[in-house]
């Protein structure tokens, strides 16, 4: 236990560092602040993966099987955290800038705090989740919510760029914005994602839940939200991408569709006794 918050601590000074500098690189015409703070993005990320791998030898402990973190709220936190960094930094590997730093980097302490309080691990849970199916469906659901995540990161910083424009606001730092148009496309491009990732969650849980239950679709709100949540993210990328709706209209309803995210990744486990519960 003293290992994984030892490396908790390190993690969350990293992305806190990060952040600092990536304030300082708002207010200064220099990059280099902006080179060490995604350098202490990666820092923070690879402790971070050493941290799941700690916490999965502290979950063997409780059962003999391998098993990701994400059993409880604090781990499932945690671990959404981790995936966020995870699809940062390869999403944005050609385009990082400072601005999706500045308001990613404290995002990633606000999910990694509920990993520094103890939660009790129910064995039972446990029983089916070393299931490679399972596995699959966890990474799967994750980096799908992850990449909807920066959509609508992208899609505030978007509506912020249009409304400054439009005023004509001047502000110095906005030149370090993307333009509109490559908000746009990043927004959609993650959607994109997002759909392809979460539709591989929705289909290896039908297949563990198979393998596990004898049924495609367990009857947990979870389960029904996820396929809510694609359902509506396809519908976007129909309009935007066939239909060809472009603009701040298709924007504001890509932030509207990110309430069913956290209605699905949050919302449904407060209420459930299933074995969503605990689980993101």
């Amino acid at each position: 236990m003293e290992l994984t918050i030892f490396l908790l601590s390190m993690v969350v000074s990293a992305y806190l560092l990060a952040f600092i500098l990536f304030i300082i690189e708002f207010v200064n015409t220099e990059r280099k602040h902006f080179r060490w703070a995604n350098r202490f993005v990666e820092l923070g990320f690879l402790v971070h993966t050493l941290l799941i791998f700690a916490q999965t030898v502290v979950i063997r402990n409780v059962s003999s099987d391998f098993h990701l973190p994400v059993t409880t709220l604090g781990e499932a936190s945690g671990f959404f955290a981790w995936s966020l960094a995870f699809i940062y930094l390869i999403l944005l590997r050609q385009r990082k800038s400072e601005i999706f730093g500045l308001v990613l980097a404290p995002i990633l302490v606000l999910f990694l705090i509920p990993s520094f309080f103890r939660f009790e691990i129910n064995p039972a849970l446990l029983k089916h989740h070393h299931n490679g199916y399972f596995l699959i469906h966890i990474l799967s659901a994750f980096f799908g919510y992850a990449c909807f995540a920066l959509s609508f990161i992208a899609g505030v910083l978007y509506l912020n760029l249009d409304r400054a424009l439009k005023r004509k606001a001047s502000f110095s730092s906005y030149h370090r914005f993307p333009s509109l148009e490559g908000l746009e496309r990043f927004i959609f491009k993650t959607i994109l994602w997002g759909i392809v990732l979460l539709g591989f969650a929705i289909i290896s849980g039908a297949l563990w839940t198979q393998n596990a239950f004898g049924t495609l679709i367990l009857r947990e709100p979870k389960s029904f939200a996820s396929l809510l949540t694609w359902s509506v993210y396809l519908v976007l990328v129909y309009f935007h991408e066939i239909r060809e709706r472009k603009g701040r209209r298709m924007v504001q309803m890509s932030l509207g569709a990110f309430v069913l995210v956290l209605f699905t990744f949050l919302g449904t486990s407060f209420f459930q006794k299933g074995l969503h519960a605990g689980v993101g």
